[in-house]
């Protein structure tokens, strides 16, 4: 077949970045990559990698969207690693190349512990599909698919010499002038084209759109876990202080939180999640004070949370997890340590029983001002002043003992006491 060349005079080369933890805003953020170099005119793409995984489902989206991908897409490893997730997206690439530091693999999916451990998944109803569908992304573009089952089943790393010699990559490049230049040549199998690039070569970053960016934050879990242990910290000082402007803003940190967890989130957690926050709104609406409810609704959303953050096959570095756990930790245990102190403190002002005072109908006082039939002034009785009506048909001069026989609101109703003079 004759060969297909890049787009004369010159050649457009489209560059896009996947950082941090691979997720749904990068699925997105590749399909508009993909989009966009297409409507520019561009011959080839280049999609730099530094992650250390994320998601399986985003991952395998990643990896079709490559696939069917018109134009040639070049992997290029410039950062410390494409790990798992990432690991799956390079060998999806026409041509995969990394840094000489740079390293790739372990592929084996882990699940987190309730108690933050995490554990190799060795479940084969797992781990067949994940090895199959890295398999064919790897037979698909002539690499050894020896090293499919050995990254999936053994969790095998490979530096830049090691993917090179052993079939994983094509090239190694410092940099992405050098990698270019490298790759001018090279032949697409699946497009079945040789690429060339004619001078002159225009790069063009393609930057993620905001909106990508705000959800790729909020997909991160060390951020959703920080959004959602500060909105039940708002929760419980609403609940506490009697602010309820406060649960409107908790409300939007939870929902914030739960877009944190993705797709993926189990429907039981988000139920829990969600019967917890309307068991706070009605403690706190409803029922005003810190009671059962209010106790039912947190201990809801602690178990909701608790559910969606583990259980769930995670395709990313054991160590970037580890070291992910640990800020965490970091940063939620302060807030936790609070929270628990205003609970503390909540349920012994609920438990506390009302200070009683009695009522001063019955007891004798005495008479500040003149008062009166039907007028009122000032009395004393046992040490406070009171605001007192005089009912009866004598006036009452001040100084004289008077009796306090009801009240109105605020005003004591007296009349003289008996004997008095």
């Amino acid at each position: 077949p004759a060969a297909v060349h890049a787009s004369q005079p010159g050649t457009i080369v489209v560059v896009g970045t996947v950082h941090g933890v691979i997720s749904g805003a990068t699925v997105d953020y590749v399909r508009s990559l993909l989009d966009y170099a297409l409507q520019s005119g561009a011959s080839l793409v280049v999609l730099r990698l530094d992650t250390p995984g994320g998601g399986l489902e985003p991952a395998l989206a990643i990896a079709q969207l490559l696939l069917d991908s018109p134009l040639p897409v070049v992997g290029f490893v410039d950062g410390r690693w494409a790990m798992s997730a990432g690991t799956m997206i390079l060998v999806c690439t026409d041509v995969a190349a990394m840094k000489p530091t740079a390293i790739i693999g372990a592929v084996q999916p882990v699940a987190l512990s309730p108690s933050g451990e995490y554990r190799p998944i060795n479940e084969t109803k797992i781990l067949n599909p994940v090895y199959k569908e890295i398999e064919v992304c790897m037979k698909v573009h002539g690499r050894n698919t020896t090293l499919a089952k050995l990254f999936v089943y053994k969790n095998l790393v490979l530096n830049a010499e090691e993917a090179a010699r052993l079939g994983a990559v094509e090239y190694i490049a410092g940099s992405l002038a050098q990698l270019l230049e490298r790759i001018n040549g090279t032949r697409i199998e699946r497009l079945n084209m040789t690429l060339l690039l004619r001078e002159p070569v225009t790069v063009e970053e393609f930057e993620m759109p905001p909106g990508l960016l705000l959800a790729q934050i909020l997909s991160d879990p060390l951020v959703s876990s920080l959004i959602s242990s500060i909105a039940l910290l708002l929760i419980l000082v609403a609940l506490s202080t009697g602010h309820p402007h406060l649960i409107a803003l908790a409300v939007g940190l939870l929902l914030l939180g739960l877009f944190g967890l993705g797709l993926s989130a189990g429907l039981v957690a988000v139920a829990l999640i969600l019967v917890g926050i309307v068991f706070l709104v009605v403690e706190l609406v409803a029922i005003p004070g810190f009671g059962a409810v209010g106790v039912t609704g947190i201990i809801l959303l602690v178990i909701g949370f608790i559910v969606a953050f583990t259980g769930r096959p995670v395709y990313i570095a054991g160590e970037a997890l580890q070291q992910a756990l640990r800020i965490t930790l970091a940063v939620t245990a302060p807030i936790a340590g609070l929270m628990i102190v205003i609970l503390v403190k909540a349920v012994e002002a609920w438990k506390q029983k009302p200070v009683y005072q009695p009522s001063p109908v019955g007891k004798r006082g005495r008479a500040v001002d003149p008062i009166p039939p039907g007028g009122t002034g000032f009395i004393i009785v046992e040490g406070e002043y009171w605001q007192a009506r005089n009912v009866s048909e004598k006036p009452i001069k001040a100084g004289d003992e008077v009796v306090v026989k009801g009240k109105s609101g605020t005003i004591l109703l007296v009349e003289p006491a008996p004997g008095s003079a």
